[in-house]
């Protein structure tokens, strides 16, 4: 099975994006969360899955230009999720000759996933943060008192490290968080 995700289109002007997925639900799946769209594309068959990827982008280009929007090219990428046994391979994918940029990993709502969903990018960003943030109470315990320093964790160490744990937390590579957890 391949499966895509068109993340972060973008558009370069405010508009009311509440009828957008009705336009394109036959062969794909839109989410959109506050300015954020995405677009999820399954298909078993390559051509069958390109066929599709033209179908949604010919009407998203139709609904663009009714409702005098653009893409926003520099922000929007495709990752195409796959096993770590299975290659990845670059799709085209394009309007007027601008393309979508073919990317291993992608920001979704806060969580960094990449092609393989092992979590390593998130984890490795998630590490260098709570690294931020050991530094600064570290720094800060002989200034602050003990209340102030449990709001700094809280509000910084703590948030940061439980937010999307539910997908994340069962990677081999977390247990790198735990060690941070301890100090």
């Amino acid at each position: 099975m391949n499966n895509f995700l068109c993340h972060g289109i973008t558009f370069n002007l405010g508009y009311d994006l509440n009828d957008l997925p009705k336009i394109i639900t036959k062969t794909s799946a839109s989410i959109i969360f506050a300015d954020d769209t995405s677009i999820l594309f399954s298909h078993s068959n390559l051509i069958d899955l390109n066929k599709n990827f033209t179908i949604v982008f010919t009407t998203l280009n139709k609904w663009l230009g009714a409702n005098q929007l653009s893409l926003n090219f520099y922000k929007t990428n495709c990752v195409h999720f796959t096993t770590k046994r299975n290659m990845s391979f670059n799709l085209q994918i394009g309007i007027n000759n601008n393309f979508i940029t073919n990317r291993f990993y992608t920001k979704f709502l806060g969580v960094t996933m990449n092609n393989t969903l092992s979590w390593n990018n998130h984890i490795d960003l998630l590490v260098k943060n709570l690294n931020k943030t050991c530094y600064i109470i570290r720094n800060a315990k002989t200034y602050i008192s003990v209340p102030s320093l449990k709001m700094i964790y809280y509000a910084f160490f703590h948030s940061v490290l439980n937010y999307g744990i539910i997908f994340w937390g069962n990677s081999w590579h977390s247990s790198i968080t735990l060690d941070y957890k301890k100090r």
